[in-house]
């Protein structure tokens, strides 16, 4: 079967287009020029464009104009979502494990082989201010198929709230999918050891160590440029990936170590060039892609499945437990807009559990308190207040 769309870059104006099936989805480009005049980054766009390319797939196949989808047309969608498996997870190489197993090194699951439920959430995020966009805009239905998150006595969900109001509390919306409670999972220090051994160069070193003493995100750091180092005061300066803020993030001295031992095995770069190179014979900028398969050649000589993520909880976990750091200190290094956030670190892992609660039921009990035999009973009894 032939897919029809695609999603392509372009040059100037608008980064990122829908051709469905073989035009520029007119629609879709102007909700996507709705979110790139609110200032969204290139790579949200793109996110979007895919969601709306995946939904007009859909209604292709049943014959459906997207002006004319109705409620139980995103009720079908749902459903197809819930059971078809996601492309990106048919091209698993196959020695790795299967989807939902648990890794017996890391305790962590493999990615299960169907769209998970943040995923459906945020495709119907999409589809909802798609249409609420081309309602206004008046071209498309006049009645938005998707149903919108609904708020108990009014009001609109996440909107500032009025001290003068009770507070509102947002219900989970019809077809929207259960979602787990958030969690993190910091990679131990024997098993941070043994993955820093596997790596290759001492540019994969350098990258680790950084990751690892900074908390900086997987892109934010392979963003780094000459210029954004500062050696003296051992910082380095990234690009939030939220508010794309330019902001100084500490890291170690052994990563500014391991960076110069990497940069005296690179050729001359240019002033403000990018910092992170391939090792192939023809250098071009690393990418996230790149650095992911330099983790999971690491990974495969461990059987472990560590993420790129997972150094940034670590680098969390570790400065949550040194009693120097409080959580706001926490919040900072990391960059998190909100506190609650960071909070999701303080949250003990069962892990961590384990060795205290075989320890609690190895204690032996204490031996009730007794009366010394020199006592008369009755009268310490009666001094105590207690029965006879």
């Amino acid at each position: 079967m032939v897919v029809e769309g695609r999603v392509e870059s372009a040059p100037s104006g608008l980064p990122w287009r829908v051709i469905f099936p073989d035009v520029e989805h007119l629609g879709a480009s102007s909700y996507l020029r709705e979110l790139a005049a609110s200032d969204c980054s290139p790579l949200t766009l793109r996110s979007y464009a895919f969601d709306l390319l995946r939904w007009f797939r859909f209604l292709h196949d049943r014959l459906i104009g997207w002006e004319q989808a109705e409620r139980v047309d995103v009720r079908a969608f749902v459903e197809h979502l819930r059971d078809a498996p996601n492309p990106q997870r048919l091209h698993r190489r196959p020695d790795r494990p299967p989807p939902g197993s648990v890794n017996a090194v890391t305790g962590k699951a493999e990615l299960s082989s169907n769209y998970a439920a943040r995923t459906i959430n945020h495709q119907l995020s999409v589809l909802f201010g798609f249409y609420e966009h081309a309602c206004a805009a008046n071209v498309g239905p006049l009645i938005n198929p998707v149903p919108a998150q609904r708020v108990r006595r009014g009001g609109r969900p996440h909107a500032h709230h009025n001290p003068m109001e009770d507070f509102l509390i947002v219900r989970r919306a019809n077809y929207r999918q259960k979602t787990p409670r958030p969690v993190w999972r910091a990679i131990p220090d024997d098993a941070a050891a043994e993955l820093f051994a596997a790596l290759r160069s001492n540019r994969d070193r350098a990258l680790i160590s950084f990751y690892l003493s900074s908390g900086v995100r997987a892109s934010e750091l392979l963003g780094l440029r000459h210029g954004d180092l500062d050696a003296g005061r051992y910082t380095i300066t990234v690009t939030s990936k939220g508010s794309r803020a330019r902001e100084t993030v500490p890291a170690s001295v052994d990563s500014f170590v391991w960076l110069a031992l990497y940069l005296a095995e690179q050729p001359p770069t240019s002033p403000g060039g990018p910092v992170w190179w391939t090792r192939r014979s023809k250098a071009a900028p690393l990418t996230y892609h790149a650095m992911r398969a330099v983790l999971r050649r690491a990974n495969a000589c461990l059987g472990a499945n560590w993420s790129l993520h997972d150094f940034r909880h670590t680098a969390a976990a570790r400065m949550l437990a040194d009693p120097a750091f409080t959580l706001v200190d926490v919040q900072t290094v990391l960059r998190h807009a909100s506190v609650t956030t960071t909070q999701i670190y303080t949250q003990p892992r069962l892990e961590d559990l384990i060795g205290k609660v075989l320890e609690h039921h190895a204690r032996p009990k204490a031996e009730a308190a007794t009366i010394e035999p020199a006592y008369d009973v009755a009268a310490v009894r009666e001094l105590l207040g207690l029965p006879g």
